[in-house]
């Protein structure tokens, strides 16, 4: 035996040198999990507060005597602000930094949070605005921090599926929660607690980014003199330079403006089942608190899917079928099960068993969705122009759903539920065929 061959012989099996890389693994996966605990304590504060403020919205308008046309031009005016100001908001998240960008985006929801207890219609309608550019900074800038920072303190980048996961697990339950609390608040206190109880959990997600979190930028400079035409070039560049990018867009097209169709249509379709298959008096006591937390339980289950599958398939040695489950095949999986769910909504619109099994199918591949695609956005997109691209992704994904909003009274429920069947088929296809891991 070499010299050479044997220091390395000594250096692999020598017991010290293992436990010394034991206790360095166990001190780096000590200082991720305090990490991931900071992001995650944010984000479901942040997304309690979301969750608070859905239940009584319609309630809460019907209160000020408005009519259904003027309730459906206030979401199309937050989703059609979404795609523009919170694009250009979104954009220059990279130059000026993603943690004032949470910042700003706990101030605007407040802000909006606040004017739409005033029954005035063009302030509501402001409201609108601002709660459409602030949803658009929900959904990038909070991810685009945690993956840049996750980088940058050195950790795995196959951790990062770990946080996404428990995240939309975690969402679950936060979501259960933030209705019964929501109930309770307005039996005690009327349809506006919700509204201020959202505030205050924002002003804590607020506080505790100011306390706890560091800025990061797209460019280690962090140049503030970017102007927003160039952070939108810069990003459409990276957008439509890369064939897996678009891919990933068309399925975050195609299966969240079926997700925010279902939103809209689960409970009045459901409801009609009901009321054909029992008659009108029966239909009313439909228990939707328990279906809405049987709903949630079904993402938890998809979330705890999604873990356990990426856990196995990632494990150094994995043999046989499970090296082949991959996170874009994962998601492929589910934006095909979630067309099958659609297509059974469409041909059993009738059947309450139908629409509930269903649901459940669909919340399920929801509950798998999230973690997939956001662990693949985080190895796709570029740092120096991720939160530019993730809100540029947004923008096609709010128009279909504003013409949708738009066109809803002259399209079936059935008509609905199989447009989206087609639409998340047809993503399932795009990335089956062209997706290149």
């Amino acid at each position: 035996m070499t010299v050479e061959h044997e220091d390395a012989y000594n250096l692999d099996t020598d017991p010290l040198s293992t436990e010394l890389n034991e206790t360095k693994l166990a001190e780096t996966r000590k200082r991720f999990k305090s990490f991931q605990y900071s992001y995650l304590t944010v984000y479901l504060t942040v997304m309690g507060s979301d969750w608070l403020q859905g239940p009584y919205l319609y309630k809460l308008y019907t209160t000020y005597g408005l009519e259904f046309e003027r309730i459906a031009l206030l979401f199309l005016t937050g989703f059609l602000s979404g795609a523009f100001a919170g694009t250009a908001l979104g954009s220059m998240a990279d130059s000026w930094g993603r943690r004032k960008m949470c910042l700003l985006f706990c101030f605007t929801t407040i802000t909006a949070l606040c004017v739409r207890m005033m029954n005035v219609y063009p302030v509501l309608i402001l409201s609108h605005l601002l709660s459409g550019a602030s949803t658009a900074l929900m959904y990038s800038v909070f991810e685009a921090w945690y993956v840049a920072e996750h980088t940058a303190r050195g950790f795995p980048s196959e951790w990062r599926s770990q946080t996404f996961g428990q995240a939309t697990f975690l969402n679950g339950i936060v979501a259960i929660v933030a209705g019964l609390v929501a109930n309770q608040l307005v039996d005690i206190w009327g349809v506006t607690a919700p509204y201020i109880f959202a505030c205050m959990l924002l002003t804590g997600a607020a506080s505790m980014i100011l306390s706890t979190w560091t800025e990061n930028y797209g460019e280690p400079s962090g140049n503030r003199d970017v102007r927003l035409t160039d952070a939108l070039k810069q990003g459409l560049r990276v957008l439509f330079g890369s064939n897996n990018i678009i891919l990933l867009g068309a399925a975050q097209t195609f299966f969240e403006s079926s997700m925010y169709v279902f939103v809209l249509l689960f409970t009045p379709a459901i409801e009609n089942a009901a009321t054909t298959a029992y008659g009108i008096e029966d239909s009313s006591p439909i228990p939707l608190g328990y279906l809405f937390a049987t709903l949630m339980f079904a993402i938890m289950t998809g979330s705890m899917a999604f873990q356990t599958l990426d856990r196995q398939s990632s494990t150094p040695g994995t043999s046989g079928w499970m090296r082949y489950i991959t996170k874009d095949r994962m998601l492929t999986g589910a934006l095909t099960l979630a067309s099958m769910s659609f297509w059974a909504m469409a041909y059993g619109s009738t059947s309450v068993v139908t629409l509930g099994l269903a649901y459940h199918v669909f919340e399920f591949t929801t509950g798998v969705y999230h973690p997939s695609i956001s662990s693949l956005r985080a190895e796709t997109i570029p740092e120096e122009s991720r939160a530019a691209v993730m809100t540029l992704l947004r923008i096609p994904m709010n128009m279909v759903i504003a013409i949708i909003f738009w066109n809803v009274d002259a399209i079936s429920q059935a008509m609905l539920f199989a447009m989206c069947g087609v639409m998340t088929f047809v993503g399932a296809v795009f990335l089956s065929l062209r997706y290149k891991s």
